[in-house]
Formats: C-alpha cells, structure tokens, sequence
C-alpha cells in the first residue's frame, strides 16, 4: 500500500491539532470565563436588588425603628454576595447604619477617601453613584494587604428615601474569578480527549477510504502504464487529487439530480395545490381556497348563489350536460365579479360564491345585489355541443361584514329557499348598513387618536375605610370634539371592541400604560391597570408591556397593580400564574377583578394569592336590596379575610351600598358616590 498518503495525513493531523488548541486556548476559553464571570456578577446583583426590595417592603410596614433595624441586621448578617461580598448602610451624612464586615465600625465613614481619586469622599462618591444610576467600580485595599489599593471593587447603590438609607453592596472583582477556577484544564482536556477521539474515528475512515483508492490505481496503472497523468490533469501517484476529482464528479451528479428533484417536487407541489385549492371542473377557486383566503380579513362580504332545480336539468340532459352548464354558469359569473372587483369560487355543487373583501359602497351593494337576481333572467346558458339553450334561475344567500362570512351566508341562502325569496340578506332584520358604517367611523376615529396621540388615562380614585385615597384604577379614554367644538373624553365601550377586530387594540393599550406608568411620578400611591386573558396570551402585548416597565425603576413597580379580568374565560391557569409569579417577582400587585361572576374558581384562588379581589360591580350595586347579592358578596368576604387577601367593593354609587359595604368589612371602596373617574392623579 502506498504510505505517501499516511505522511500526508499525519499533517493534516499536526495542523489540525494546533488549531484546535489555539481555538481553545485563545477564543473558547476566555470566552466561557467571562461569560461565567458576567453570570455570577448578574446573579449577585439579582440577589442584592431581592434584599433591597425585602428592606423597602419591611421599612413600609414596621414603624418600630429599632425593631426595623433589628430585622435589617438579621437579613445583612444572613447574605453573602458572591464569594465573600456583603451588604452595608450608611446615611446622607455618611453615618453607618450597619456594616456586618466591622470594617468601617471604627472609622469615620464620612472621611474616609477614596484612593487615587483627588482625595474624594468615599460616601460621596457612592452617592453620586446613586443619582446617576450607574454602578460604582473603584479600587480598594484587602484586610490582608491593607496598604495595597489595587483590587477592583463593585459597588450597586440604592436609596431608601423614608428612612434616608443609601444600601450598598461591596464586592470584590477577583471574588468572581473562584467560580471559573479550573475551567480552563476543564476545558483544555475535554478538548484534548474529544480531538483525539475525533481523530481515531478519522484515522479509521481514512483507512478504509484509502485501502480501494490504492486497489483502484493499481488496475489504473496496469491497463495504462504508460501515461502519467489521467485526462482530467491530475497525476497518477496523487491520491488525494484523484479522490478530490472524483468527489467533484459525484458532487455534480448530486447536484444534477438536486435540481431534478426539486424540479419534480415544484410539479408535484403544484399539482397538490390545483386539487387542494382548484375545482378541476369549472377550474375556479373552491371552498377551502375561499376559506384560506378570507382568515385574516376583518370585513368580508359574501354572496352565495344558488341555481334552483339543478337536480331536474341532471334527470332531463345527463349529468355530463349539467357539468356544461355549471361550466358556462361560472365563465358568466366571472365576467360579471370582474366588474365589481369580487372573487368567484365554487362552493360545491351547483353553489357559488362571489367574496367581496375590499368592501365597496353601500350604494354599490344595492346596484350589485340587484344586477345579480337578474343575472340569468332571460339569458339562456347555450350549450354549443349540444345546439342547447337552458334557461336557469338563481338564489341568492348574502352575508355582509359578519363574523363568520361563510357560515351566515350559508344560513340566509337556506332562509331563501325556505321564503322562496330571491335573496336574503342575512340579520336583514338589523340596519345592516348603520352596523358597518359605525365600525368604519370607529376605526378611523381610532386611527386619527392614535396618531395625534389623543388617547388620554383617567383614574377613578380607590378609598380605605377611612375614606382616604389608596389608590387609582386606570380607565381609557379617547379625547375628542363635540358638535359645538368644546373637549370631550369617549368611553370605550364605544371603540374598544371594534379595536380588537381592526387590529388597534395593542397600540391603544400602550400608550394608556406609558403614559399611567409616565404618571407614576405623580403620585405615592397605587396605580391599577386592567389586563384580561387575551392580553396575557398576546406575546406581542406582554412584549409591549415589559418594554415600559424596563423603563421604571423597582421602587416606583411597587405602586403598580395588575387587576385581572376573573370574568374574562380563563382557559389555562397554570399560564396565569407563571404570568403573576414574573411581575410578582418585580414588586407589581395582583388584583382578581370582576369577582363573583363567570366561574369564579375559589380553588385556583388559592393558589394564585393574589394581593386584592375586587367584587363585581353586578353583585355590589343592588346589595342593600337583593339578599342573594348581600350573602353572596358576605361569603367571598370571609373567604377573603381568611386568606389575608384584601376586598374591594366597585360600583359604590349611593350611601346607602356604601354602609353596607363597610358594615360587611369591605377593605377598600370605588365609584360614583365617592369620587368619579378624572385626568388628575395626586
């Protein structure tokens, strides 16, 4: 066997393997340290943002400061940040609160410099840190090598403003570094034993490869000694030239047949595509091509066309001449969509359908609907095979900007036929015309608020027991312009369903949440947002939704309530409550609204815990009169109670509900009686 090959393979092994290792050593490695490094940093600084948001929530409910600072101890004492950071206080004027490392107990914090830095305070700088949001790096020294100022340090500052706190962690850079020790002669041995596995399997593929290439050349040799070079160039002691060559030749038949497959594939395709979505008889478009084509569009109008007796014209012709006839119907019908700007399907049998999806004028409706009963009206279908005139009737079943198109079409084509009516109009009971001449005006009127960046928050104040405001819910309103040219503020009950068939719905609902989270500075109480399942269930609305909160700060997402909608159709709880435990985790309450209707599910309440359960107004507004609402609402009081879940009671429009309420233990109060929805929060 030729060994030239061997030599050639043992360098390419050679090189290979240097390679490998400088990828390894140059590039893989350090960029696994610092992802490593980048982890554990990102984990402390979760870890110090949980402690600070657990010293918030403790400093709004303790008033003891002593027992506060007891508290605050224990928590301090308990965390390790990192391999050995901690976490220390200190107060505007540079007094230390607590430091659980001792090492500033000793010292005058609000002396002490930084080094190499102009001689500036040390608590000075920390507190620049702070007002600039930004993380504080500097160097300093080691209790073990107290007169060496050259290790890193990080430092993540927060400010608590009730007790005029500033909460700093203090961590060493280098600390990160013992996480990823090893890593490297981790990494350089995997690399090493997975290479030289590679490297056997290589080996013994090779081999094989080239036991038949030196077997081929050898008959290669014997029917042609005397030529040196093979046609193609390529000498006949180069191995690995003829192998290159002959994995071309393969690579072009490969490519050849590539082309041809997917050349038959394309037929192929195409044909599935003609059965799937053509009728072969008429070789119009069919139902499921009708169906297809209509999913995404909010208004269609559809008119299905019926040709009557086409039973009778099978018995007297044969079927073969009612195939004629259903072909000359649809050649017909094609000229007159043509006209309209419509499509023509066959719907099945001897039904067709005209789809309008441009929706044209109403005027046009009338003059289409009429010119179309008249379509077949003393125009015969010749058959020209047969010297034949037919002579056809129609029905007609119409459905405009419906729903389900389709469906009610359907629905009035039969109604048709039942009245022995030359068409229906389906709900043709209902001003058909007012309908979607109010959803057009609708969606443009939304249009133009979205645009001029009309769409307003208003906020209905929330009142304790003692009839102070805790909190405001957000409501959605559209500023506008009367008749007289005097500001007025839409409800939504007008536009916001219409916004989620025209697909406004989600830019509506973004600018009402930056702007109330924009208000937040406004204010130190609660602000409430109402969110339903669609929402939760719209990745393009949970986006939008994080997108604003990234732009408040954790302090300010305390205020924040979530109310959701119990009344909605919640079809998969275990997804709600992922939902709540993510904002739960950023500091935002949750409120169960609209309690007491729908299904009301106690057992997922349980689990769910959720911060507030607002009772549905329908329960709330007849209570001091209905006694099925007054123990209804008693019972999901005490239900509550037992839970520790706070009550509130909506829909509080007159005295009388209001003492009841109260008298029931109600925890918090909403509506008319106490205060009405308005721009202004406080």
């Amino acid at each position: 066997m030729n060994n030239k090959i061997f030599l050639k393979i043992g360098w390419l092994f050679i090189l290979g393997l240097l390679a490998y290792l400088f990828f390894v050593v140059f590039f893989l490695s350090p960029k696994i340290n610092t992802y490593l490094s980048e982890n554990e940093i990102n984990n402390s600084k979760v870890q110090f943002s949980k402690i600070v948001s657990i010293i918030n929530s403790k400093s709004r409910t303790i008033e003891d400061k002593e027992k506060l600072l007891n508290e605050v101890q224990l928590l301090l004492n308990s965390t390790t940040l990192g391999k050995t950071g901690y976490i220390y206080i200190f107060d505007s004027n540079g007094k230390i609160i607590f430091d659980p490392s001792g090492e500033f107990e000793s010292k005058d914090f609000s002396t002490i410099p930084l080094p190499s830095a102009n001689n500036n305070l040390l608590f000075e700088e920390l507190k620049n840190a702070y007002s600039k949001r930004v993380v504080f790096e500097y160097v300093w020294s080691r209790v073990y090598d107290p007169y060496n100022h050259s290790y890193q340090k990080i430092s993540w500052v927060e400010y608590n403003q009730k007790l005029d706190w500033y909460i700093v962690s203090s961590i060493y850079k280098e600390d990160f570094s013992s996480f990823i020790e090893g890593v490297n002669s981790l990494i350089l041995n995997i690399s090493m034993l997975l290479f030289g596995v590679l490297a056997v399997i290589g080996i013994f593929i090779a081999i094989k490869v080239i036991v038949p290439i030196n077997k081929m050349f050898s008959e290669v040799q014997k029917v042609s000694s005397t030529k040196n070079e093979f046609e193609n160039g390529v000498k006949s002691k180069d191995e690995i030239g003829f192998l290159a060559s002959q994995f071309n030749t393969l690579l072009d038949q490969v490519e050849n047949n590539r082309k041809t497959l997917d050349e038959h594939v394309q037929q192929k395709t195409k044909e599935i595509q003609n059965k799937l979505y053509i009728d072969e008889l008429t070789n119009l478009k069919n139902r499921t091509a009708l169906e297809d084509d209509i999913k995404d569009d909010d208004f269609v109008s559809i008119a299905l066309i019926d040709i009557d007796s086409f039973d009778d014209i099978n018995e007297l012709y044969g079927f073969s001449t009612g195939n004629l006839v259903l072909i000359e119907v649809a050649k017909v019908l094609n000229e007159f969509a043509t006209k309209y700007n419509v499509h023509v399907y066959r719907f099945y049998g001897n039904v067709y359908c005209l789809a309008d999806k441009k929706m044209m004028g109403f005027s046009r409706y009338d003059e289409f609907i009429t010119e179309l009963c008249k379509l077949f009206k003393n125009r015969a279908i010749h058959i020209e095979e047969l010297s034949l005139d037919i002579f056809i009737n129609i029905t007609l079943g119409i459905s405009i900007a419906q729903e389900e198109p389709v469906k009610t079409a359907g629905i009035a084509l039969k109604k048709a036929k039942k009245a022995n009516m030359k068409f229906f109009v389906y709900n043709n009971e209902i001003d058909t015309k007012e309908v979607i001449k109010k959803s057009m005006y609708w969606r443009e009127k939304i249009k133009l608020a979205i645009e001029e960046d009309l769409v307003t928050p208003f906020y209905q104040p929330i009142f304790n027991r003692e009839k102070v405001i805790v909190k405001y819910e957000t409501l959605m309103r559209l500023r506008d312009k009367n008749d007289e040219g005097e500001t007025i503020y839409l409800s939504p009950y007008l536009f916001l369903d219409i916004s989620v068939k025209t697909k406004q719905y989600l830019q509506l609902s973004n600018q009402v949440i930056s702007k109330a989270f924009a208000d937040l500075s406004k204010t130190e109480k609660q602000v409430s947002l109402n969110l339903s399942f669609k929402d939760i269930l719209d990745l393009d609305f949970v986006q939008s939704l994080d997108k604003n909160l990234d732009k408040i700060d954790n302090e300010k997402k305390q205020q924040i309530v979530f109310e959701i909608l119990e009344s909605d159709y919640i079809t998969d709880y275990t997804l709600l409550e992922e939902f709540i435990i993510k904002y739960r985790d950023q500091g935002i309450q949750i409120a169960i609204d609209d309690f007491g209707t729908g299904y009301s599910n106690f057992a997922h309440i349980l689990k769910i815990r959720p911060n507030y359960i607002k009772i549905d107004g329908s329960l709330i507004k007849n209570i001091n009169t209905e006694k099925s609402s007054y123990e209804l609402v008693k019972s999901i009081i005490d239900f509550s109670k037992a839970l520790n879940i706070k009550v509130i009671a909506e829909f509080v429009h007159s005295a009388e509900v209001y003492k009841t309420v109260l008298d029931l233990g109600v925890d918090e109060f909403q509506g008319f009686y106490l205060a009405e929805p308005n721009k202004k929060i406080e």
